[in-house]
């Protein structure tokens, strides 16, 4: 070994060392904490034209990460009368498929998920109708909506 050689090899340890510091590690996933309550927008409007009628529906739509194969509890409690959609993809490239559709004001049901990611579509059945909903997530079983 020459001393070229000895110089190389620290210079190649300490590289291996300096780019080694600076890998940075994956970003944390986020965890949620349940249970989780959001509030929801709804609503819809009937206008007159020359032409007639025109709906024009506003639906909320909420994107829901879960764990496959794992339960999945949720409640609405609307003070309209909304029809609640949940939809899976299976992949960006691929349509939407409907799982469930309920309606009502108030309800609380499960869901396990055969996907990661369920989208659930919110909007009132009524014209001339809006207000905002809870639309509550859990882990565990959630009690029954009580309504006023």
């Amino acid at each position: 070994m020459n001393k070229y050689t000895g110089s190389l090899t620290g210079l190649v340890i300490l590289a291996i060392t300096f780019f080694a510091g600076c890998a940075t590690p994956p970003p944390p996933r986020p965890v949620v904490v349940y249970p989780i309550t959001y509030d929801v927008p709804v609503g819809s409007t009937q206008v007159s034209a020359t032409a007639g009628p025109q709906n024009l529906d506003v639906s909320s739509t909420q994107q829901v990460t879960a764990k496959v194969g794992e339960p999945l509890y949720y409640q609405v409690v609307s003070p309209v009368a909304v029809t609640v959609s949940i939809y899976y993809r299976e992949a960006a490239d691929q349509p939407r498929v409907l799982l469930r559709e309920m309606q009502g004001t108030a309800f609380t049901s499960s869901i396990t998920p055969s996907v990661p990611v369920l989208q659930f579509v919110f909007s009132a059945q009524q014209a001339n109708s809006n207000g905002t909903l809870k639309f509550t997530l859990s882990d565990k079983p959630i009690a029954p909506a009580v309504t006023n």
